[in-house]
């Protein structure tokens, strides 16, 4: 039985791209050959009152800086060496600078370190942080092979121990969806059946670049008159996004609906998903999208175009370039033949390479190596 610490600052909700992947992945280990525990900074409610994928540690550090801090840090290597953890598996930059110390110093075996995006975050200092963390480190795991380069140029760790495990998902709830659903979702949203839909799934913060979305999304109102657009997710910049949506003129067919759950049947009422990040490492929203046979149309960030093939499930545009991303989008809504032939191409991509089963044999053979 190999023992594995996973060590992560909290998860306030399973619905962020990283949490959602990670608890994938303590859900569906094989409990015969793997025994995890998700070691955590500090608790939540949504831990406290939901979590129950796999035994919890809560380290009790709310706060680097906290004078208590250097204290549990102790505790959680004497933790660590006590119960004699063969891996650490490291995750966000407070989770790494936390974990892959602390078990090193447990003499814990192997200590494996996460990237999940492309330093967006860094400042000088953090980069000299996570080199320093990186001569602690056995192997890093990105999820996608533009990260792998990224990591391998700027934080110079050796490609040869980088490995590359693409985000995955469990493909059978988008098979469940009907056009029922569909149809009662766009009801409830008060969007005609015919109307053309563009959504985006995204936390709203400054890296997700929402304005451009919505610039892209009044230049294909533009186009298409009864065209509506949906926003899911939240985060602090809510407010300013709708009124840039009412200076836009397109806020009476902009939907923000917010952190939400049911993703799968959400996707159903999307005729095009979007992704306008200015930085990713590998978007779970692109996955998402595929999965519900979404044609894409998202920015030229990380491993994108991993995912995302240039006329055949979507398109690729650059960053921070409304004008095309409202020319793409309008691409595909003009040209049905097109949309349903992209429609299966994002059915097949998912299937092919982003399977559930397929990411955990893949952590599996790791963990096991």
């Amino acid at each position: 039985m190999i023992k594995i610490a996973f060590v992560i600052n909290t998860i306030y909700s399973p619905t962020g791209g990283t949490e959602k992947q990670l608890l994938l992945l303590l859900e569906n280990l094989d409990r015969n050959r793997f025994l995890p525990v998700l070691c955590v900074l500090s608790s939540s409610e949504w831990l406290e009152k939901e979590f129950d994928l796999c035994p919890l540690h809560v380290i009790g550090i709310d706060s680097l800086k906290h004078p208590g801090a250097l204290a549990r840090f102790w505790q959680f290597v004497r933790y660590l060496k006590g119960e004699n953890f063969q891996i650490v598996h490291a995750l966000f930059k407070d989770g790494m600078r936390i974990g892959i110390p602390a078990g090193r110093l447990a003499g814990v075996e192997r200590i494996i370190a996460v990237r999940r995006s492309q330093g967006y975050w860094m400042s000088t200092f953090d980069l000299k942080v996570t080199r320093l963390l990186n001569r602690w480190v056995d192997l890093i795991i990105a999820n996608s092979h533009n990260t792998r380069q990224w990591a391998a140029e700027v934080e110079g760790f050796p490609a040869e121990r980088i490995e590359v495990i693409h985000n995955g998902l469990d493909l059978e709830p988008f098979s469940r969806i009907t056009a029922g659903t569909r149809g009662d979702y766009r009801a409830v949203l008060s969007i005609p059946a015919s109307a053309p839909v563009v959504g985006i799934v995204a936390n709203l913060r400054p890296v997700k670049a929402i304005d451009v979305f919505l610039r892209a999304a009044s230049h294909v109102k533009s186009a298409f008159a009864g065209a509506h657009f949906i926003l899911v997710g939240d985060g602090d910049q809510e407010e300013g996004l709708k009124l840039l949506a009412e200076e836009l003129g397109i806020a009476d067919c902009t939907h923000f609906l917010g952190r939400r759950k049911d993703i799968h049947q959400i996707l159903s009422v999307f005729d095009v998903g979007v992704l306008s990040s200015s930085s990713e490492s590998f978007s779970n929203a692109i996955v998402e999208y595929l999965a519900a046979g979404l044609p894409v149309v998202c920015t030229d960030v990380g491993g994108a175009r991993e995912a995302v093939q240039d006329g055949i499930n979507g398109y690729v545009v650059p960053v921070n370039s409304p004008t095309e991303l409202a020319q793409r989008i309008s691409d595909i809504l003009h040209n049905t033949e097109m949309l349903l032939s992209m429609k299966d191409a994002s059915l097949n991509k998912a299937r092919d390479n982003f399977s559930l089963l397929s990411m955990i044999t893949n952590y599996q053979t790791i963990y096991s190596r």
